[in-house]
């Protein structure tokens, strides 16, 4: 058995058409343990990662020789606060590593869904940030590619004619899926990065071990027969299994991070545990969410001040006083107030309402009106986060001869 894996020759129209090179599965059995080692490795030699990042993108390798066995087709996100920091370098690694890769810059909708359905590739999109902004049509395809069932488009197309003697117009199908590298400066929409397994990519400090890229077309050659000889070897098992999910993973998170357990599991050694923690660690980082924080800060403010009831006003100033928490990107860098307020809570089906506090009548909130609310959108990463803060923040005051002036207000 043979493999098409990357290429691509002129053509009389000018540009390029995708061509893969043949290559053969390794010819005796891999231990799967030492095959994402060694790719771990690899990428570990050129680009500076966020912890557990290097072994999620091992595994992702492997995955798109195996996607097909699978429902869900992972997504790689990758995001980077600006240049130069290791986001092209390694998509341009991953394209040694992955099943028929189609590196691109930009694409459009058509060429997009097209390329998915002839060929059938992984695509590595880079510089999302120059054409997925504002595209909607291209964002909503992105955002249905990941699950089998739903990553289809519909479309008028010319196909020939009953008879064979010309063409007739009717209505097709085509896929949109395959396993995706997606490349931004900036983030990536919500919606698209929450179909992802999101890596923040940081530029590289002075004294971090890291080699300038250079190509590996040999290696890589070798890795991939490997991959190849291992998803052939284990065909039945990837596509039967059903693997132990971490409980600390949302629903999607699941979805997206189950083909690679079935993979580590498969590999076994250290992977199913390696696997697990990178799930759960890297779900965490991406689950924190703008209004979740800012939901749990009202949850907060509520416990701090042992009452039922908030007067608008009284929300707003505490906000004011922390707006370097995430929810103030919602903000937009304009000022908070009890409008903005509202609205972002309006959303929830949560508004202010007339009260008295004492001697004082004025708008304010229920906790009560928060109950299902706090429940449903704080994400387990924002109060664990907060509350690493806190800790933090309490170790330094002790340090220093203080006392700390949140620890003991965190909710159990």
């Amino acid at each position: 058995m043979s493999i098409d894996l990357g290429g691509s020759k002129e053509t009389c129209g000018g540009g390029s058409e995708l061509v893969w090179e043949q290559i053969e599965p390794w010819p005796e059995p891999v231990n799967g343990a030492v095959l994402l080692d060694t790719k771990v490795g690899l990428i570990n030699r050129f680009v500076v990662m966020p912890k557990w990042t290097p072994e999620t993108m091992s595994l992702w390798g492997v995955h798109t020789f195996s996607f097909k066995l699978r429902n869900v087709s992972t997504y790689i996100g990758v995001e980077s606060p600006e240049w130069r920091c290791g986001k092209s370098t390694l998509l341009g690694l991953m394209l040694e590593l992955v099943h028929r890769p189609v590196p691109t810059a930009n694409i459009s909708s058509p060429a997009f869904y097209r390329a998915i359905e002839e060929h059938q590739p992984t695509l590595l999109i880079d510089e999302a940030d120059t054409f997925l902004d504002g595209n909607e049509e291209l964002r909503g395809i992105l955002n249905a590619g990941y699950t089998k069932k739903s990553a289809y488009v519909l479309r008028v197309a010319q196909v020939p004619s009953a008879d064979k003697t010309g063409f007739t117009t009717k209505l097709v199908q085509f896929s949109l899926w395959c396993p995706k590298f997606i490349g931004k400066i900036g983030k990536l929409p919500p919606t698209l990065a929450d179909r992802c397994i999101l890596v923040r990519m940081e530029r590289k400090m002075e004294g971090e071990p890291c080699e300038r890229f250079q190509e590996v077309k040999e290696e890589g050659r070798e890795l991939r027969r490997k991959c190849l000889r291992f998803v052939m070897d284990n065909a039945q098992a990837i596509a039967s299994a059903r693997p132990a999910l971490p409980a600390g993973l949302n629903d999607r998170a699941k979805d997206i991070w189950e083909p690679l357990l079935v993979l580590a599991d498969l590999a076994g050694g250290h992977w199913p545990e390696t696997a697990r923690k990178a799930a759960v660690h890297l779900s965490m980082t991406q689950d924190r969410s703008p209004i979740g924080a800012l939901l749990l800060d009202l949850m907060i403010l509520f416990i701090q001040n042992k009452t039922d009831r908030l007067f608008s006003r009284t929300i707003v100033e505490h906000l004011q006083y922390n707006c370097e928490r995430p929810w103030a990107e919602l903000s937009k860098g304009k000022q908070i107030s009890e409008i903005w307020l509202a609205k972002q809570l309006s959303r929830y089906r949560v508004r202010s309402r007339v009260m008295r506090i004492g001697p004082e009548r004025a708008n304010g909130y229920y906790e009560a009106d928060f109950k299902d609310v706090f429940k449903r959108y704080i994400p387990r990463a924002e109060f664990e986060a907060l509350k690493a803060e806190w800790a933090a923040e309490k170790e330094r005051t002790e340090t220093e001869g203080g006392e700390g002036t949140n620890g003991d207000a965190a909710p159990s």
